[in-house]
């Protein structure tokens, strides 16, 4: 009777206490990491352009499949926002997000938006809403919650007029 009640205990202990092992991320990094999707936002619609850039770790990936779009760091998605930004008014908003974790500074984001985007030169052009999803890769550097892969689905577009 022993001998079975420890064939039993003794993978139950080994078990339990690798699920100790495993750390549960802090509200406060959720919460950086919700503050940068909320930040992308304002930063993309109104700057500083410095601000936005410092929301990517150096070697991130941003990619928008339907357009055509795929940057490679930090830099160059800052350099597609500043001219985006030159030439047409946008107004993002996020719907919803959902943030969970990978690892220990590694986080999954989906978050869902609108955009409004309309031409600041030529008022004639129809207002353009764009509702889609950024599907995220966060990463947790000194103690800033940073985007290192965004992949941008849009899933409706749609013109007013």
């Amino acid at each position: 009777m022993k001998t079975k009640l420890a064939t039993f205990i003794i993978p139950l202990m080994i078990m339990l206490s690798g699920c100790q092992s495993v750390s549960l991320p802090s509200k406060s990094e959720i919460a950086l990491c919700e503050k940068t999707i909320i930040d992308y936002v304002q930063f993309r619609d109104q700057g500083p352009i410095e601000s936005y850039q410092a929301l990517f770790s150096k070697d991130a990936t941003f990619i928008i499949p339907k357009l055509g779009v795929s940057l490679s760091s930090d830099e160059q998605i800052a350099a597609r926002a500043k001219q985006a930004m030159a030439n047409k008014k946008t107004i993002h908003m996020i719907t919803s997000t959902a943030i969970v974790p990978n690892s220990k500074n590694e986080f999954s984001s989906t978050a869902h938006f609108i955009l409004y985007m309309s031409d600041k030169k030529d008022k004639s052009i129809p207002t353009k809403v764009f509702n889609g999803r950024y599907v995220d890769l966060l990463v947790l550097n000194n103690n800033r919650c940073l985007i290192k892969n965004r992949e941008v689905f849009i899933d409706r577009v749609d013109t007013l007029d």
